[in-house]
């Protein structure tokens, strides 16, 4: 029998379909401090495309970015950011290709997000962006406010400095009709932001607490 999409869906998001990497040899000292450099490369690619303003200075650098993180995990399988670098990389192209989110396409960058946290139960930014993918989604897809929020919840607990997990924690709670509770948290985000000079994050802090406290 085959597999509905909604199920399959349903599957992956709520870990049911769990992709296992081929058994590998540890990489050595060498090899995983390499690995480790191109994964932070991968990754400062992602926020640099995240903060370009044109379509084609976006797909650069993610491209940038995920070629980076392959190399890395050729080197070390384990690394988590690598993994997580390909998440956030490959997930942007598909958005900025126009790729209509489906079980097939969400498979493919998801298997990266769990496979990170798999490794890092802890990893921040992972956990922010699975909330964020927990908030998103339909509930027929596996979304799940209550699993966003838990994962927001955490990321904030392990980075103080957390600006994107407290945005997404202000949207769930918008999104459960709490959006009172966001607005502490948009407060804050704005504050890091703006000492950090992440201009981005908080033109988007600003704008979600206008819609929140518009009558």
């Amino acid at each position: 029998m085959r597999a509905r999409p909604i199920a399959l869906g349903l599957a992956l998001l709520t870990g049911l379909i769990v992709v296992r990497p081929v058994a590998r040899a540890s990489a050595s000292p060498e090899s995983r401090r390499d690995a480790q450099n191109l994964a932070e490369q991968a990754l400062t690619c992602l926020h640099r495309g995240e903060d370009a303003v044109d379509k084609q200075q976006k797909l650069d650098a993610y491209q940038q970015g995920l070629d980076l993180a392959q190399r890395a995990l050729e080197l070390d399988e384990e690394n988590s950011d690598a993994h997580f670098a390909i998440f956030g990389n490959k997930g942007r192209i598909l958005l900025l290709e126009g790729v209509t989110p489906n079980p097939i396409s969400l498979l493919q960058v998801n298997r990266d997000l769990e496979r990170a946290l798999e490794l890092n139960p802890n990893h921040a930014d992972a956990l922010t962006a699975k909330g964020g993918l927990y908030r998103q989604l339909p509930w027929v897809l596996g979304g799940s406010l209550s699993v966003a929020e838990s994962c927001l919840t955490k990321a904030i607990e392990l980075d103080p400095d957390a600006v994107s997990a407290r945005i997404e924690l202000a949207a769930t709670y918008r999104d459960m009709g709490y959006p009172e509770r966001g607005v502490p948290l948009l407060k804050t985000a704005a504050t890091i932001a703006e000492r950090q000079g992440k201009r981005r994050q908080l033109a988007e802090a600003h704008e979600l607490m206008r819609e929140l406290q518009a009558p």
